[in-house]
């Protein structure tokens, strides 16, 4: 009887998130996973990522089954495999090998500056099978046709770019609450990682095969323990985590305090949770509606720590932060819904100007050398300015 071969699955974005992940995969005994690492690439090659982690132990020196530095080194190493071995009787009668079966995407979700449609273009091949000397394509709108690409992100309205891009692709949305950051190579995971995933549907391929796609992935994740559930519909799931992102996330970034500090300032009472409300309300009319008790349920997720959102640690850190994703979109969905958001709106067009000076700083806006006058036209970058949500517009 012949072994099913492991799933190869590419994994672009080896953060504090993605790496959990990749080891959660490669723990199942059924992927052989391809991470694409960027600044950490030479110190993984050389000695490994150091993971302290609640979920795996303490690994040192751990290793997917391949590392690479871009999308397009991925695609030419596992062509390159496949060629090796495509002699083999297993190659010769079964699918093919040499287009991934997953791309997992961790990376953070900012489309005002990349698109992560173009970041996963070289991989999104469609899928061949060959049998002796024949070879044909996958049937158009099959859920295989193309890798199926999840999407484990924060935000809403992440998954239709996907669909726009690659017409009939699965695209399996991801919802994860964990505590777990990248370290220049050390990982350190001090929260349970607990994933949802569910299928967006792309309208084209049947309903049974993209779910069957994202069963297939959570048994996958979930082989080792890890608490990874399978979502009818993942838009809720989404809404859910926004109750806590949009606000408490957001607000850290931009006041710089970190969760347990906020409630010391009572700015949780006063701040928070009527910006919490706003969420709820917009989620409400959206068709999701959620019970008050939510609010301290997030409130607590992070009791007794003294814990730091991503988004204040990307702005320490100097980085774009997911401004449109957590909250811009949230904010556009509520005005087309008719939901006031006086709260949020306020801190969306401040975080606007933080992240003005984020990607000043890193050269991706230049500011003319004189200062403007008021009549001048704002500064056109990769980012919209004036807000394309200003406090004055109903």
């Amino acid at each position: 009887m012949t072994t099913p071969r492991k799933q190869n699955i590419l994994l672009v974005g080896s953060g504090g998130v993605g790496t959990v992940a990749s080891v959660a995969l490669e723990h199942s005994r059924k992927a052989a996973v391809t991470s694409v690492l960027r600044s950490d690439y030479d110190k993984v090659i050389a000695h490994g990522f150091e993971i302290n982690s609640v979920d795996h132990g303490n690994l040192k020196g751990w290793r997917p089954s391949h590392v690479v530095k871009s999308v397009a080194d991925a695609v030419t190493g596992l062509e390159q495999r496949w060629t090796e071995n495509n002699n083999s009787e297993e190659n010769n009668n079964n699918d093919d090998a040499s287009v991934f079966d997953y791309i997992v995407v961790a990376i953070k979700a900012l489309p005002d500056l990349v698109k992560t449609e173009d970041i996963i273009a070289p991989a999104m091949k469609p899928r061949q099978y060959k049998k002796g000397n024949n070879v044909k394509e996958e049937e158009e709108g099959s859920a295989t046709q193309y890798p199926t690409v999840v999407l484990i992100q924060n935000g809403i309205g992440i998954e239709q770019p996907i669909i726009d891009a690659f017409p009939g692709a699965v695209v399996l949305s991801g919802v994860s609450m964990i505590g777990s950051h990248n370290f220049g190579g050390r990982i350190e995971q001090y929260e349970h990682d607990r994933l949802v995933v569910g299928y967006y549907d792309n309208a084209k391929t049947p309903a049974a095969q993209q779910e069957a796609r994202a069963r297939a992935f959570v048994d996958m994740y979930a082989t080792t323990g890890v608490d990874c559930k399978y979502a009818e519909d993942v838009k809720q799931a989404r809404w859910r985590k926004l109750v806590y992102n949009s606000t408490i996330n957001t607000m850290c970034g931009l006041m710089q305090l970190d969760i347990g500090r906020c409630y010391l300032a009572s700015i949780d009472t006063s701040v928070i949770v009527p910006a919490m409300h706003e969420i709820l309300a917009t989620a409400k009319a959206a068709g999701y509606e959620f019970p008050e008790s939510l609010c301290e349920t997030m409130l607590r997720a992070d009791e007794g720590l003294y814990y730091k959102p991503s988004m204040q640690i990307d702005i320490e850190k100097g980085n774009p932060i997911e401004l449109e994703v957590i909250l811009g979109n949230p904010l556009r969905i509520a005005r087309s819904l008719g939901v006031p958001t006086p709260i949020l709106s306020v801190v969306y067009n401040l975080l606007k100007g933080v992240q003005f000076r984020l990607l000043e700083g890193r050269g991706l806006l230049v500011a003319p050398e004189k200062g403007p006058m008021w009549t001048d036209p704002r500064v056109e970058g990769k980012l919209a300015f004036p807000s394309e949500f200003p406090m004055e517009k109903k």
